[in-house]
């Protein structure tokens, strides 16, 4: 993946902060302030915290079987490289460990019908840009196992210096925090690691998730 001039300059600022990557570690971060309800459809969401218009498109897809999944595509309208008088509604990816030069431009779940192995939550913030959070679990031997589960975080950056082949917005990597406790269900993950809710945008409703409501 090239790197940008922002991006090795936001590297050297998060090295010299307590909270970089963190393995086995309290996953509780001090950047939440509270986790987006997004469903199924259009979702006026202000991703940049300044009021700039933009949307979270929630979308199903459909298999007919126990593995269908919901994902999840990021826009904002704003001044484009195209043209900086002209706002165009711009798609914001994502550039992770695994997502290769031109990033991901959808984010979605993983489910099935015992319980969700992937699902995500975007945190907003007064005055600021939101952050992402997406949870992962290991398979383990199936679906209904409980295995390892991850938290890939993700800060909406701005590219500011117009670096080549960058996107004007895209949602930076910033670390990965491994839970505590092995789950089924990565929205119970979400729920008793973070305190962020078994709300994702999936439709998965797990046996774990049931059984352990209040």
């Amino acid at each position: 993946m090239r790197k940008s001039p922002e991006i090795i300059a936001l590297a050297l600022a998060l090295a010299c902060q307590p909270h970089g990557h963190t393995s086995n570690a309290s996953a509780g971060p001090a950047m939440i302030d509270r986790p987006v309800e997004l469903r199924n459809g259009p979702n006026a969401v202000d991703l940049l915290g300044d009021g700039t218009p933009a949307e979270v498109f929630i979308a199903w897809r459909g298999n007919y079987n126990a593995h269908g999944h919901s994902a999840a595509a990021f826009y904002v309208r704003t001044a484009s490289d195209l043209d900086d008088s002209v706002r165009d509604w711009q798609i914001v990816p994502a550039f992770g460990p695994q997502d290769g030069e031109s990033g991901r431009e959808l984010l979605g779940t993983t489910e099935g019908a015992d319980c969700t192995l992937g699902d995500l939550r975007v945190i907003q913030h007064r005055g600021a840009p939101v952050d992402l959070i997406v949870a992962r679990r290991d398979l383990g031997r199936s679906y209904a196992d409980s295995a390892a589960t991850h938290f890939d975080y993700y800060k909406l950056t701005r590219n500011v210096e117009g670096a080549v082949g960058w996107p004007p917005y895209y949602f930076r990597f910033v670390r990965t925090v491994d839970a505590r406790r092995q789950y089924c269900d990565v929205n119970v993950a979400f729920d008793q690691e973070l305190h962020l809710g078994r709300h994702g945008i999936g439709h998965g409703e797990a046996a774990e998730t049931r059984r352990s409501a209040p």
